[in-house]
């Protein structure tokens, strides 16, 4: 299935002007040295709140199976921290925000949020396999090295990706995902898009020494569009709460359809949405904490995903 491809001028025009239907996203095409081209690995955007791709399928239209991969055995999740001491005053993280985010990968496998994945499946060797509902924490890792720059490159996270493998042991391969999480102020770009303007996170995957890595780009969201913000905060931490929940929808979207970084699409709508695009910054029924799910007796505030048993968002 060929997937919808936003222009740079189109995603510019969501961002600023967010008139569009909330809760989608795009892809878009990056070369192997950060910038915009047409030969390339594809990325996957989380728009901020009320930006969205154009597209001509209903919020209603169910995901389809084209053919991919899917994390069914389960996904182990890795969280690196890069946040660099020598510019600590400019790029800081709020006193909870790794702590938080270290515990949502640890909390979020068996709930009935993450069973919404248990729907779909993967095709292999003719037997069809259901995703489970498991997922652990693989491990973390603080790199205090400082940032290239002042806007990081794709190329540049998926360095810091294969960096720390290295150093920690860590191996590739659907079934792990890799989320790099950068500090207050610091930009991040994939091509010309970048997420003081346009994004609040991407997934995607790359190549490296004959394994796939899967990885997402997890910018502050003190720093991204403000659109990127949950409406509460349970933890009293609205940077953590914030970044977790879109950690969450790119979880979801990454065990659904792991390999975006060659197109080896596996689940989506007609119009390259993926299962946390149609229930973009939609969250369940809160309650006076301000939470949506709790997980291991721990309050969060995450949006639904995209169920096509239910034809709706759900959070179970």
């Amino acid at each position: 299935m060929r997937i919808p491809h936003l222009t740079l001028t189109a995603l510019a025009a969501a961002a600023a002007v967010a008139t569009m239907v909330p809760g989608t996203t795009a892809h878009a095409s990056v070369d192997g040295s950060g910038s915009a081209g047409s030969v390339a690995h594809a990325v996957h955007f989380v728009l901020p709140k009320g930006a969205a791709a154009t597209g001509t399928a209903t919020p209603s239209s169910n995901l389809v199976y084209n053919g991919g991969p899917v994390e069914n055995a389960g996904s182990t999740n890795y969280a690196i921290f890069w946040e660099p001491t020598l510019t600590a005053s400019v790029n800081s993280v709020s006193p909870q925000y790794n702590s938080l985010i270290t515990r949502f990968l640890s909390d979020i496998g068996g709930t009935p949020l993450y069973g919404v994945t248990s729907q779909y499946y993967q095709v292999s060797g003719g037997a069809t396999q259901y995703i489970a509902n498991s997922s652990s924490f693989g491990g973390s890792y603080l790199d205090t090295s400082i940032y290239p720059g002042p806007a990081l490159t794709d190329a540049e996270i998926q360095a810091e990706v294969t960096k720390v493998m290295a150093i920690k042991g860590w191996t590739g391969g659907v079934g792990h995902e890799f989320f790099v999480f950068t500090a207050k102020g610091e930009i991040s770009c994939a091509g010309v898009e970048c997420s003081n303007a346009v994004f609040c996170a991407y997934h995607s995957s790359f190549a490296s020494s004959g394994q796939e890595v899967l990885y997402a780009n997890q910018p502050y969201t003190g720093t991204t569009p403000v659109g990127c913000t949950t409406p509460s905060s349970p933890n009293g931490d609205l940077d953590a709460d914030s970044t977790i929940n879109v950690v969450s929808h790119e979880l979801a979207e990454t065990v659904t359809d792991p390999s975006v970084g060659n197109s080896n699409y596996a689940w989506l709508d007609a119009t390259g949405q993926e299962i946390g695009d149609k229930c973009n910054f939609t969250f369940g029924s809160t309650d006076g904490a301000g939470a949506d799910l709790y997980a291991n007796g721990h309050p969060y505030i995450v949006q639904q995903e995209w169920s096509n048993r239910a034809n709706a968002c759900s959070m179970s």
